[in-house]
């Protein structure tokens, strides 16, 4: 909370009358974060064709996942949930949640297109943002590595993209 306050160039006490609680600050952090991350501009995405539209989202989602400011904000969340569990809550519901909900949309809209490869929705979509994401996720987070490499980038599109598509 020091830090806020000095960062934001004022009072303690007046950070806390703003958010009321560490775990309020918390909130808005994620809150403010998470919007751009899933904006409406993710469901524009699926205008295009069922391979570029797949290649668009997912290519979203690998710059945002990995994005420092989203590794940072996953490491914090990680860090205090056990002594703020709404935040981890408030975390899921803000971002991967309505990710994997305006994904399993489009899945469900294109379930019956021979083109497709789907049971549930949900799941297919779940899947697809697990195959992005994988151990290079885990990695990054716990800095064993700095990033992904633009070919692992392109490997894990590809992978994802086959996974829901037929051939």
């Amino acid at each position: 909370m020091d830090e806020v306050a000095a960062r934001a160039g004022v009072s303690k006490m007046t950070v806390y009358r703003h958010f009321g609680s560490k775990e309020d600050l918390f909130a808005g952090v994620i809150t403010e974060l998470c919007n751009p991350i899933v904006a409406k501009e993710l469901e524009r995405l699926f205008e295009e064709e069922p391979e570029q539209a797949l290649r668009g989202y997912a290519r979203r989602m690998i710059d945002t996942v990995f994005a420092p400011e989203t590794i940072e904000l996953h490491r914090i969340v990680i860090a205090e949930s056990s002594r703020f569990p709404k935040l981890g809550e408030l975390f899921y519901a803000s971002g991967p949640q309505v990710c994997i909900e305006v994904l399993a949309r489009y899945l469900k809209q294109n379930r019956n297109d021979p083109r497709f490869r789907i049971g549930d929705p949900t799941r297919t979509a779940e899947e697809f943002l697990e195959l992005l994401r994988g151990y290079g996720h885990l990695r990054v987070l716990l800095k064993i590595s700095k990033a992904l490499t633009p070919q692992e980038v392109e490997a894990r599109i590809t992978g994802a993209v086959r996974h829901v598509l037929r051939p």
